[in-house]
Order: C-alpha cells, then sequence, then structure tokens
C-alpha cells in the first residue's frame, strides 16, 4: 500500500468518526489550551537515546485520538521500528531525518526541517537520525499505539 493511501484511509476514518461520533476514537476530550510555555517535555525511560515527551491529548496507551510531542536529542539515531496505528507527525523544532525499511541505512533518509509532515503508516518499519541540534516533533493518532523495536539495541 502506499503512503498515500494510508493517508487517504485514515482520513476517512477521521471524518467517519467525527461525523458518526464512533466511541472507539471520540476520545471524550474537554476543551483544553496550552501555551509553548505550558507544555512540559519528561524523560521518559521507555523510550531509548534520552527522548522525552508531553501527552498533549488522550494517550498513547488509551484507546482513541491522541497527540504528543517528543524531544529527540542531537546526534540520536532512532533504530527501525513500527508501531500498530497509522501516525502523522509534524516536525516543529530542528532536523530530522527519516527513512523507511527494516534497516538503518542513511543512504534512503529524507531531511525533514522544521514544518515538515510526514505519515508513519501502521506497521511499516521505520528509523530516524537527529545529526544537528534536538528536533521537536508533534505525533498524532489513534491508539492505543505501541513501538516495537526491530532489532532492540541502544539509540546513539
Amino acid at each position: 500500500m502506499t503512503t498515500l493511501h494510508h493517508l487517504s484511509r485514515l482520513a476517512l476514518g477521521l471524518a467517519a468518526a467525527f461525523t458518526l461520533n464512533l466511541p472507539a476514537v471520540s476520545g471524550n476530550f474537554t476543551p483544553l489550551t496550552y501555551t509553548p510555555d505550558e507544555i512540559h517535555l519528561a524523560a521518559d525511560p521507555a523510550r531509548p537515546g534520552g527522548m522525552s515527551l508531553a501527552s498533549l491529548a488522550g494517550g498513547l496507551d488509551q484507546p482513541g485520538l491522541y497527540a504528543v510531542r517528543i524531544r529527540l536529542p542531537s546526534q540520536i539515531r532512532v533504530q527501525p521500528h513500527v508501531h500498530p496505528d497509522d501516525r502523522m507527525v509534524v516536525v516543529m523544532a530542528g532536523t530530522v531525518l527519516i527513512g523507511f525499511g527494516d534497516r538503518f541505512d542513511p543512504a534512503q533518509m529524507r531531511p525533514m526541517p522544521p514544518g515538515s509532515f510526514f505519515v508513519e503508516p501502521a506497521n511499516t518499519p521505520h528509523f530516524a537520525w537527529v545529526p544537528g541540534p534536538d528536533a521537536i516533533v508533534q505525533v498524532s493518532g489513534i491508539g492505543p499505539s505501541a513501538t516495537t523495536y526491530l532489532n532492540p539495541g541502544p539509540a546513539h
């Protein structure tokens, strides 16, 4: 399946969920607002290499819509992994090199500067590298979510 097909499928699913108010993706949200200085990224020992995370809405481990911000430290190489859900990612700060495949291959990576958008389709192996200053990404999807590394080992 192409990335466009996965994105179309996710967009259609979100549209249906909002139109039909399906409980599985409704999230039971209440109004909330955050200014940038109210969003505090905290160390996340479940993520390799010193990543930190702030949950903005919903939860990765809960059914329904979620949004999180993740700080990827400078020089981190996130090894190939998959998620069970389609994810939409916006690069907010720094540059993230992203690649798709089951082995870390810098030749297959594309630089994504601030403002970039990409989709990580469900169960599609991908990897990342932050060669410069720390990067911040915002990730949205429909949970529950998880991360499964194909070749577990330290991120560096």
